[in-house]
């Protein structure tokens, strides 16, 4: 998915999250904010070259360098995960007891990508399953994923933030009893509240699956910084769910994904929300229509 000049105020608006993440004052922020305009300016004059989420790491990178600090959100990740785990139990039990577990743990999956600090670093996280439990999905090409799961051995997850990554737990629990096996990928590096290994530890992820690095700090799946790795898992992998906005702006329409690729998330801005062609605030589980279209 292409960058369009209305991504360009989300690059800042991440990066303030960031300062007020740290607490940092209004004069340092702006002084912050002044010295990534070229940065900014430098993106804008490539146009849609890039995808939204390669440009946002990009600036994000130049902030946290300016900061002074590689990870400003260590410890609301870690609050996130033990919020999402204080939950698991009971979400758990819905699961199981649902007609259909592996729906409903995509549901619950699906309630998780709200916890985004970057874009919507106000959320009421049980209000989101609330809703993701009683709403339908925009897009439903959730029959087709079955019919892919009925001829699949490896399934790939490539994960999205912290604390979602404990809700991702259910979906890897009622895969596996499908009887195949599941690589839950992570980021190298900190970016935003983007799950990494600590994560995965945190939250007991490596207990449930494979927990592999995609090799870089990058938002989202850009497949040039990815590592040989993670790339060989992906291309691999019968099944492919992509979890959040980022992974479906650098996916999307793309030969690597193919048509074994799900995106999984709801739809937080309007330029995401018009490219699955649904409303913003619409939860989707979509199969990628590959057509290498940019």
């Amino acid at each position: 998915m292409r960058a369009y000049m209305d991504c360009v105020p989300c690059y800042l608006k991440q990066v303030v999250s960031a300062l007020k993440e740290l607490g940092v004052d209004d004069d340092k922020g702006q002084k912050i904010l002044s010295d990534l305009a070229p940065v900014v300016s430098q993106l804008a004059k490539s146009g849609g070259h890039a995808t939204p989420a390669e440009n946002s790491s990009v600036v994000l990178h130049a902030a946290y360098q300016l900061l002074g600090n590689g990870d400003p959100f260590q410890k609301a990740k870690e609050a996130s995960n033990q919020a999402a785990l204080q939950l698991l139990p009971q979400l758990r039990e819905v699961v199981r007891n649902s007609r259909d577990p592996l729906f409903t743990a995509f549901k619950v999956a699906v309630a998780g990508n709200i916890i985004d600090m970057g874009i919507l670093p106000e959320y009421n996280l049980e209000e989101s399953i609330d809703q993701a439990l009683t709403i339908d999905f925009a897009r439903n090409d959730y029959q087709s994923f079955r019919e892919k799961l009925q001829h699949a051995s490896r399934v790939l997850i490539v994960g999205d933030n912290s604390g979602e990554i404990a809700f991702d737990r259910l979906l890897v629990e009622e895969l596996v009893r499908f009887g195949v096996a599941v690589t839950y990928a992570v980021k190298g590096g900190p970016i935003l509240n983007d799950a990494t290994m600590d994560d995965a530890r945190q939250v007991g992820m490596d207990r449930v699956a494979r927990v592999i690095s995609n090799g870089n700090h990058f938002l989202g799946t850009v497949a040039n910084r990815c590592s040989v790795e993670f790339l060989a898992e992906f291309r691999k992998a019968d099944v492919v769910i992509s979890k959040g906005q980022a992974n479906y702006e650098t996916l999307e329409s793309t030969t690597l994904a193919g048509d074994k690729t799900f995106f999984v998330l709801r739809a937080k801005c309007d330029i995401v929300a018009d490219s699955m062609k649904v409303k913003l605030g619409n939860i989707v589980l979509m199969q990628n229509q590959p057509n290498n279209c940019w």
